[in-house]
């Protein structure tokens, strides 16, 4: 069965493709549309969701582990603020600096996500499968609640996946 690290991972997948095509570059509805994904739904996840239940666990690093934890959280912030200054500059007919600094949009991002991917995700197999079944229900279900469709849209991943992978015991609609 997958878990929550696993559907984030392969959300990074599809991340790291799109930030190939520096996808939204020629359209701002496109951008706009992927970075209310990105807010709403992946890094709500994270920060709503994963990181208070893997920080929960007694690891012996504790300490160490949850400023690794704030420090992703950081960058959460560092590229939303990027994010919303591509927007504006797109807005405003900046198109120069807007092509300029997109790649380093994705740059950041990406980096972030494999920062995730080597510092965080691993820790993840040592959470209780209680825990895992939950916390994947909970970020199903804040992805059906913030939209399905622009969620499938900006990951590739489809509304028949979601209902795959959702833990038996939900009690969702899936």
């Amino acid at each position: 069965m997958a878990d929550l690290s696993e559907l984030l991972m392969v959300e990074h997948s599809a991340i790291r493709l799109l930030a190939k095509v520096s996808y939204g570059k020629e359209s701002l509805d496109i951008f706009e549309d992927f970075n209310d994904y990105l807010v709403k739904d992946h890094v709500e996840v994270e920060e709503r969701i994963l990181f208070p239940a893997i920080t929960d666990f007694e690891w012996e690093d504790r300490k160490e582990f949850e400023k690794t934890v704030n420090r992703i959280k950081a960058d959460h912030k560092l590229i939303e603020t990027l994010a919303d200054n591509l927007i504006k500059w797109k807005r405003s007919g900046d198109e120069d600096l807007f092509k300029l600094r997109l790649p380093l949009f994705y740059k950041t991002l990406t980096e972030h996500n494999l920062s995730e991917e080597d510092q965080i995700f691993p820790r993840w197999k040592r959470i209780d499968d209680e825990v895992r079944d939950i916390t994947l229900r909970e970020a199903l279900d804040l992805i059906e609640e913030t939209g399905i469709e622009r969620y499938s849209r900006n990951t590739g991943i489809s509304k028949e996946f979601i209902a795959y992978i959702q833990p038996k015991n939900s009690a969702g609609t899936h």
